[in-house]
């Protein structure tokens, strides 16, 4: 299952003169989330365990980790069952994940380097979501 592509962001209405790597910073910081909870997938952790290691400690940009170990693209397999159940939720169709991110670096989207994201500020924003388990829109009846 596919979660989420840059491609479909720098593809689309993206500010001019970007390069294409702004168009997946948000699901990089996702991704290095999910490194350092512990939730990289089999794929990850069995064919480039150091990379995913450098990612979690800051030796490597998980901006560059995303485009060249994933070609751009988060998918299941880039993630373990506890990473795939919380992504499935939060990330998926119907997730808050991108209205969250908009939110609180809606000024950085498309336009700003993961190195320009303050990873503890994005992270206690996902680590609230984890906590109170709201993940996904609510219905409107």
């Amino acid at each position: 299952m596919k979660y989420d592509d840059a491609s479909w962001h720098y593809g689309g209405d993206f500010p001019a003169a970007q390069p294409n790597e702004h168009g997946g910073t948000h699901i990089a910081l996702f991704l290095k989330w999910c490194f350092c909870r512990g939730w990289a997938g089999e794929l990850h952790t069995e064919d480039e365990p150091e990379a995913v290691t450098q990612v979690v400690h800051g030796r490597l940009s998980a901006t560059e980790f995303f485009f060249k170990y994933c070609d751009g693209k988060f998918t299941d397999e880039d993630l373990n069952d506890n990473g795939n159940s919380f992504a499935s939720k939060y990330y998926g169709d119907n997730g808050l994940y991108l209205e969250d991110y908009a939110e609180h670096f809606g000024d950085l989207m498309y336009v700003a380097p993961e190195a320009a994201h303050d990873f503890a500020r994005f992270s206690a924003m996902l680590d609230s979501r984890l906590a109170t388990g709201v993940l996904e829109k609510t219905k409107e009846t």
